[in-house]
């Protein structure tokens, strides 16, 4: 049976349509459900194998980008470690990895008690721009499984995505913890902060996180902005029979319930 994915919708959220593509063309089914559903009972993230957290602006990114879908989401709290528990996977995308951040689910399921956090960009406005991502050699996910060591090209688009920590002894336990799961690449292959190759300053140049299972992805690029082979703007120089960069993420989520 291919794996079901659930896409949370709500007020703000514009890229759910995309995330879902993606998913279905890595072979998983996808159904977007609105909150208010799952806050009321009538639907159960249980009932799913995935939950994908897709990007946008939710709730007009007020207060802080994902921080009030965050708070509405700590009624589903119990579930959310049930469903973690059961070994399934959840991905944030974007505005879904701000979500879950200030969730707490990443890096280290402290629901409700948020331990990163993702701040304003360097350069103070927002930046779409396609971007080099290095995947660590140790961090150990089977959302990245076959990629470590590889370096991907996907697309950004935030205008909140440097991430910061309370001390930087926390933020060195990140990479001590191999909760590191992307970094942004120079053309050289080598992690940067440098401007515009890291388009928001995030120290060591952090562009995602897996929590201390690797069952759950969060990233602030756009792997689904990448998961068709005319995504990519170099696609006319490109091979036609490649694996979109992007699309090898949603696979590996599909390939994880075969096993």
């Amino acid at each position: 049976m291919k794996p079901k994915v659930l896409t949370i919708i709500t007020d703000g959220i514009n890229c759910n349509v995309e995330t879902g593509r993606a998913f279905e063309l890595a072979g998983a089914v996808n159904e977007e459900v609105h909150l208010n559903l799952l806050l009321d009972g009538t639907v159960s993230i249980l009932d799913y194998d995935i939950l994908s957290f897709s990007g946008g602006f939710s709730y007009g990114d007020d207060v802080k980008s994902g921080k009030i879908f965050s708070l509405k989401l700590l009624k589903l709290a119990e579930d959310i470690k049930k469903f973690i528990s059961g070994k399934k996977l959840i991905i944030g995308i974007c505005n879904g990895f701000q979500v879950i951040t200030s969730l707490g689910i990443v890096p280290y399921g402290t629901l409700g008690e948020p331990k990163v956090s993702l701040y304003w960009n360097d350069s103070a406005h927002f930046e779409c721009r396609w971007v080099d991502l290095l995947i660590p050699e140790d961090v150990n996910s089977p959302w990245l499984k076959g990629l470590n060591g590889k370096v991907i090209k996907v697309q950004v688009a935030h205008a909140e995505g440097r991430l910061v920590t309370a001390t930087e002894e926390e933020y060195s336990e990140l990479f001590e913890k191999d909760l590191v799961a992307f970094q942004y690449a120079d053309p050289s292959g080598k992690p940067t902060e440098a401007y515009p190759f890291n388009p928001n300053g995030s120290p060591k140049g952090v562009a995602g996180l897996v929590d201390i299972t690797g069952q759950v992805l969060g990233m602030m690029p756009h792997p689904e902005r990448n998961a068709e082979l005319f995504h990519d703007p170099r696609f006319r120089e490109l091979e036609s029979d490649r694996e979109p960069d992007g699309l090898k993420i949603f696979k590996n989520a599909v390939e994880y319930f075969k096993v």
